[in-house]
């Protein structure tokens, strides 16, 4: 991978610092809407003929038959969190939340508090190939919306403000099934572990990653990251303890 160590796509992920070191006080809401993936087939992976940037780990592209399942429209939202903390079954952020914005993605989590959040409302993280389902659509699309190069008014990347911005500010950039967010704003946690030639031997049906690892799979691109992140194929990793202010998450179940 190329770019910072311990996580490549853009992200400093030490940004947030120790786990459990700052004060919270954000009120608490309703999980967000939750969007129906239907079973079926899509091309997984980077292929040359639609791709020019395609990175050694996501080759060669691949179909991938997929149960049905359900992803969370958005990112998870700060109050959507702080409703788990509320219930003392999450630990607060490592980073101070300014709550007064609602709609504000979730950040400065590790991955076992994203893991912790989304068990709590009867939900987990998605899977790899889920989270690129999601994302791509079963056309094989390099980004989200379609093919066309991402803009400011499609993703907050690199270059749109250096903020995160509140969920669902984009939806010109959904996807092909209404999903927001799946290019920019907060790299998303994904449940499984990172292998970079996981998906030569990947199973072709319901993949779930790799048994064991030390690092985990980082997907979709951030505020931070530049334009070859935000591509549905793109893969990154980050260690355990990773927790940095544009790192976020969403359900599935």
């Amino acid at each position: 991978m190329t770019g910072e160590e311990g996580g490549s796509g853009g992200e400093d992920p030490g940004a947030g610092g120790s786990s459990g070191s700052t004060t919270f006080s954000c009120t608490g809401s309703d999980p967000g809407e939750m969007v129906d993936i239907p079973a079926g087939p899509f091309m997984m992976g980077c292929t040359d003929a639609g791709d020019k940037e395609c990175d050694p780990d996501e080759v060669l592209g691949h179909t991938v038959r997929l149960s049905a399942f359900a992803s969370d429209k958005t990112e998870v939202t700060q109050e959507a969190y702080a409703s788990c903390v509320s219930a003392g079954q999450c630990t607060v952020p490592s980073c101070d939340w300014n709550c007064a914005t609602p709609g504000m993605p979730a950040g400065c989590l590790m991955r076992d508090q994203a893991v912790a959040y989304c068990r709590f409302i009867g939900a987990r993280l998605p899977t790899e190939a889920e989270w690129e389902k999601a994302a791509r659509g079963t056309d094989g699309r390099k980004f989200p919306w379609g093919n066309q190069a991402p803009t400011c008014a499609l993703a907050n990347m690199e270059g749109c403000g250096g903020v995160a911005q509140t969920v669902g500010s984009h939806p010109e950039g959904a996807s092909a099934f209404g999903l927001l967010d799946m290019s920019g704003n907060m790299v998303e946690i994904i449940a499984d572990w990172y292998d970079e030639t996981y998906y030569a031997t990947a199973p072709a049906t319901d993949p779930k990653g790799p048994a064991s690892g030390a690092r985990f799979v980082g997907r979709g691109g951030g505020w931070k990251s530049t334009v070859v992140w935000q591509r549905t194929s793109d893969r990154d990793w980050y260690d355990m303890p990773d927790a940095g202010k544009s790192f976020g998450f969403r359900c599935a179940r």
